[in-house]
């Protein structure tokens, strides 16, 4: 079989696979059973092996104990696990599981090996969950050349990023099965820029489902008082299903009636789009709110104006969401393979990758002309949450008299938007008590919607030590640099000015180091997988 590169959408509730034909366009490689998409939904059927996608999903309604599902959200999370038939899951070994039937499945039904890959994250996503995606690709047994920003691979495919003599700007909403982003991309010529970014990890379609099952439940129990269908997995796995197919059908339709069956008893409950509109109101209103937080962002950036507005993920198939922007911004947004276009966009973006090394046209099967092309387009992204570290707040009256109960915040030197690659400088800190031998450079990136020096409002993602420091009183001068490179890895170097010495590391984050990596690899590996 032929090597080229294919670009995944690894998403919360459906997965996408691609590859560029000899035309150079980008092409769906189909799952197993025909389908453009694949639902991330594991099934395990017994110890070592699982069905992956929509046997998987059919599977929740008989055994949803037996099947994980929506792990995106739980990415980066080293404290998350699953178990099944006694053994143990980290999000990034289930989604290993579903990058293997994407590829599986690829390899069958395109005769290409699927080796190099280029794997797609919500441009929110900070450095832990963006690590921990890598590290899935890793145990799935892939080459993952990058990782790229979502609203990035839809404006790739779209062309919306094809070279002008004008600079242009596009404003990319995606709203997926879990996750909500938002971008503002600067298109001069082959340079293609990410300006700002904004999301909400925890925003996205099975939050419209949830609110949908909850309106079901209410007109279900006020039918039938002496049943509650909440209180039973298989029952609220059916609901929950249903109420995905009527969100999908409400796109289209005004109305929609629903069966619902449990304990012997039958409730139908008609439900409107303008029900469904009024009672997840509040949902699509963060999206406009974060999408308006974006656009004052990208006017103080100098963007006065978007060429181009474009919608991608499912979930804006919901006419509300072009209606919302119209309303709210005076946008017209554009919708096109809103399920498709981010895995198509990976797929251009890794052979722009593959275009900039030697002999591209016969590697990917395409024209000298379309791989000379590609290889000039120069994309760059930005640093999408802040980054600092841990200091004590010099404004505290204990800093002086009592350190180790002063309070305690977090200084940002990295801010969020700035462009790839990024480099500091050196910024001052200074030992907090005499005869300091010792300082945890703890580093600690934004959490909430906007940065904060609060503790509270700031996650730790690694740590590094700077020792040696000669014996002096409180107030030793240190400088620490921050630099993060095009890819998202951020290095950090400390150094003591007094006596010389220095510290230089590049972010370990926490959960799987690489032994733990290689073993989850061998183990996924002994799994049988299919669709």
């Amino acid at each position: 079989m032929a090597p080229t590169t294919f670009g995944i959408d690894l998403g919360t509730t459906h997965s996408c696979i691609a590859h560029i034909d000899g035309t150079a366009r980008p092409v769906i490689a189909r799952s197993a059973i025909g389908e453009d998409t694949t639902p991330s939904v594991v099934y395990f059927e017994r110890p070592g092996v699982a069905l992956v996608g929509t046997a998987a999903k059919n599977s929740a309604l008989l055994a949803p104990h037996l099947v994980a599902q929506h792990v995106k959200r739980d990415m980066g999370r080293p404290d998350v696990e699953y178990t099944y038939h006694g053994h143990r899951y980290t999000p990034e070994k289930i989604s290993a599981l579903i990058l293997r039937e994407l590829a599986r499945a690829a390899e069958e039904n395109t005769g290409l090996t699927v080796r190099d890959v280029v794997i797609t994250v919500p441009a929110y996503f900070g450095i832990a969950e963006r690590d921990a995606t890598r590290k899935a690709g890793e145990i799935a047994g892939l080459n993952v050349l990058d990782v790229l920003d979502e609203p990035v691979a839809a404006a790739l495919h779209h062309n919306a990023l094809d070279a002008t003599t004008q600079p242009r700007h596009v404003l990319v909403y995606d709203l997926g099965g879990g996750t909500f982003d938002t971008s503002v991309i600067r298109v001069s010529g082959d340079d293609i820029q990410v300006v700002c970014t904004d999301g909400d990890g925890e925003l996205g379609g099975v939050d419209w489902d949830q609110r949908i099952v909850e309106h079901l439940l209410d007109r279900f129990r006020a039918e039938q008082p002496r049943l509650d269908p909440s209180a039973d997995d298989m029952a609220m796995q059916e609901f929950t299903e249903r109420a995905e197919d009527l969100k999908k059908a409400l796109s289209a339709t005004m109305s929609r009636t629903v069966a619902l069956r449990f304990g012997g008893a039958a409730v139908t409950v008609p439900v409107t789009r303008q029900e469904l509109e009024a009672m997840t109101a509040d949902l699509l209103d963060r999206t406009m709110d974060i999408t308006a937080r974006i656009i004052d962002t990208a006017r103080r950036k100098g963007v006065d104006h978007f060429d181009e507005v474009l919608l991608a993920g499912g979930m804006t198939r919901m006419p509300a969401v072009a209606a919302g922007l119209k309303q709210r911004f005076g946008l017209d947004a554009r919708l096109s393979e809103p399920d498709l276009a981010v895995a198509k966009g990976a797929a251009l973006f890794a052979t722009i990758r593959r275009a900039r090394s030697g002999d591209a046209a016969r590697q990917l099967g395409i024209s000298e002309a379309d791989a000379d092309a590609m290889a000039r387009k120069r994309v760059a992204t930005v640093v999408p949450r802040a980054f600092g570290v841990k200091a004590v707040d010099p404004r505290d009256p204990l800093a002086l008299t009592d350190p180790m109960r002063a309070r305690q915040m977090v200084v940002h030197l990295l801010p969020a938007n700035t462009p790839l690659p990024a480099d500091t400088g050196p910024y001052p800190f200074q030992t907090a008590i005499d005869n300091q031998r010792m300082v945890e450079i703890e580093v600690w990136e934004q959490a909430g919607a906007t940065p904060s020096e609060e503790l509270a409002d700031n996650t730790k993602v690694g740590n590094g030590f700077l020792t040696g420091i000669p014996p002096r009183p409180a107030g030793c001068r240190i400088e620490v640099t921050f630099a993060m490179s095009e890819t998202g890895a951020l290095t950090v170097h400390a150094k003591e000015l007094e006596g010389g010495n220095d510290v230089r590391f590049e972010l370990s984050i926490g959960g799987m180091d690489r032994r733990a990596v290689d073993r989850a690899r061998t183990d996924i590996a002994q799994h049988q997988v299919s669709g």
